[in-house]
């Protein structure tokens, strides 16, 4: 069990003590400072205390990696007497310093806003995504103890189109969120997109104009990206506004304006371009599937998905991905080979705590293993295993590529978006075999991965706790 206390002590003592910190703050594994002089610091020290996993620079904060235990340990900071600023995103390092705008930071911009909208998202998805998986286990799909006509589909079936369906109004209110606007602006932005009049304009074939201009009759909902571009105009629309009203009338022109202007906006160009967009990235998954190299892409995201995760690659990534899934309900590409490796983490994990013969070492392992296998956290494991002892990363390298392989050859397609020990209800939600067989692909990555790791993942030295 760490000692939080003393970890607290220990690692505020090594980054100047609370005459250097101006405030504090967490995240999911993370301690997060904001110092006065991060020249007094020396990262060596900091990353030599024990419970503590590394240290990494972003934004103007000193992140010092703790782990799952981060809570505990930060309330132990500020009970030392740091300025508390209490838990924040995951995501903050995309909200760095203004820099220079080139091609490669405007490409970065758009990832980061893309991840920092979609990202929040992920447990309403999650939610009813498992919903409709207690759906397809037990109806007739697989299990057949409830009949499909049952109120108990109806209730999945009604928790799962809530969650999907109505993904414009959750992404607005992210997105607006994101940009610094008001988010439930954002939310409304994202409820006109899938208004039902609007919707049936469409149904009826009947045409429609804003102030003239025609507008496509299109339907948004379970859509990301027509949303998305409409947040990212309408948040500088509004802050311009709510800027230069006069305070006496701001609360009531300043949203009205916003949407006035808005209107033709969102409604002729942006919604309906982020919709070809969204039905092409669709189209170029489904593809990127059918083509003779589709099983070699899956291969290689599947094997090195833990990197991507290290470098915050995946998070683009997989946003990318999730559009694409919001829009036709499945995925064989990015999301299941990301699925289907789960647990090759996981297999690293376990031969790590079974081989370590020094116990602290073996429990620490032990410790990265639980969280990343029940909780799908990696972080722990990518800070304490694979980058202290290197060889480790052969082990999941291995086990991703075999699972992505065997997924890819099979035809494993995606359904629900999971986490931790749930991961292989993904593939629940289509026929009997595609459940089963990603399942064998999450089995086959995580045995491949405790194998190589076995034999190739350390060193004598390291095994008995000579050597790091």
């Amino acid at each position: 069990m760490a000692d939080n206390a003393k970890i607290a002590g220990d690692v505020l003592a090594a980054v100047g003590g609370k005459e250097n910190v101006n405030s504090a703050l967490h995240c999911m594994t993370r301690l997060r400072f904001t110092l006065k002089d991060e020249s007094v610091v020396n990262d060596d020290t900091v990353k030599n205390i024990p419970g503590v996993l590394g240290v990494a620079k972003s934004g103007g904060q000193y992140q010092v990696i703790i782990g799952t235990n981060v809570p505990e340990v930060y309330n132990e900071v500020v009970k030392l007497g740091v300025a508390a600023g209490g838990e924040v995103d995951e995501n903050l390092d995309a909200d760095a310093a203004k820099k220079k705008l080139t091609p490669k930071e405007i490409g970065n911009n758009i990832l980061n806003y893309l991840s920092g909208s979609v990202v929040p998202l992920i447990p309403v998805l999650i939610a009813g995504g498992l919903f409709k998986t207690l759906s397809a286990i037990l109806g007739p799909t697989l299990l057949g103890i409830v009949p499909a006509d049952s109120q108990f589909i109806t209730l999945c079936d009604i928790v799962y189109d809530a969650a999907f369906y109505f993904i414009p109004i959750i992404a607005g209110f992210a997105a607006a969120k994101k940009l610094g606007a008001n988010p439930f602006l954002g939310a409304f932005m994202g409820a006109i997109l899938i208004d039902p009049k609007f919707i049936q304009l469409g149904t009826d074939g009947v045409a429609f104009s804003v102030y003239g201009i025609p507008a496509p009759t299109l339907t948004y909902g379970q859509t990301l990206i027509p949303v998305l571009l409409s947040v990212a105009a309408m948040a500088p629309i509004q802050k311009f506004f709510d800027k230069h009203l006069p305070n006496s009338v701001r609360t009531v022109f300043a949203p009205f304006l916003t949407f006035v202007v808005m209107m033709p906006i969102a409604l002729c160009l942006l919604a309906p371009l982020g919709n070809y967009i969204g039905t092409g990235i669709a189209a170029f998954f489904e593809w990127l599937s059918n083509t003779p190299f589709g099983w070699l892409a899956v291969t290689l995201i599947a094997a090195t998905w833990p990197m991507l995760v290290l470098t915050g690659m995946h998070v683009g990534l997989a946003a990318i991905a999730l559009a694409q899934f919001a829009q036709v309900g499945s995925d064989s590409v990015v999301l299941m080979a990301a699925t289907v490796q789960a647990f090759t983490a996981s297999g690293v994990g376990l031969a790590a705590w079974l081989r370590f013969k020094d116990p602290e070492k073996k429990n620490l392992a032990l410790g990265y293993f639980i969280t990343q296998f029940i909780g799908g956290v990696g972080e722990p494991l990518l800070y304490g295993i694979f980058l202290r002892y290197k060889r480790p990363w052969l082990g999941t390298l291995a086990g991703g590529a075999a699972a992505g392989l065997y997924a890819a050859i099979t035809g494993v397609v995606f359904y629900t978006p999971t986490q931790g020990l749930f991961s292989p209800l993904a593939f629940a939600g289509g026929s009997q075999a595609n459940f089963v067989n990603g399942i064998i692909a999450t089995v086959i990555g995580m045995a491949v991965a405790f194998i190589v790791t076995w034999f190739f993942g350390f060193t004598k030295e390291q095994l008995e706790g000579k050597e790091d």
